[in-house]
């Protein structure tokens, strides 16, 4: 199971490093991934979404 607190945890150091939100940092990560590499993200993302239950809320 995953442990919230630290995930909670290394957003707040991610966020507070950056000065940006996780998630604006992600879509920033994504845009200079090779074809291949966006094909990997985007299969090992769906495969942990499946394994922990989680819904995907698109922020835009």
């Amino acid at each position: 199971m995953v442990d919230m607190e630290k995930v909670k945890a290394l957003t707040s150091i991610l966020e507070e490093r950056s000065g940006l939100d996780v998630r604006e940092v992600l879509v920033r990560f994504y845009n200079y991934l090779s074809i291949e590499e966006t094909r990997i993200f985007d299969k090992e993302t769906d495969y942990l979404l499946d394994t922990l239950g989680v819904e995907i809320e698109l922020p835009f």
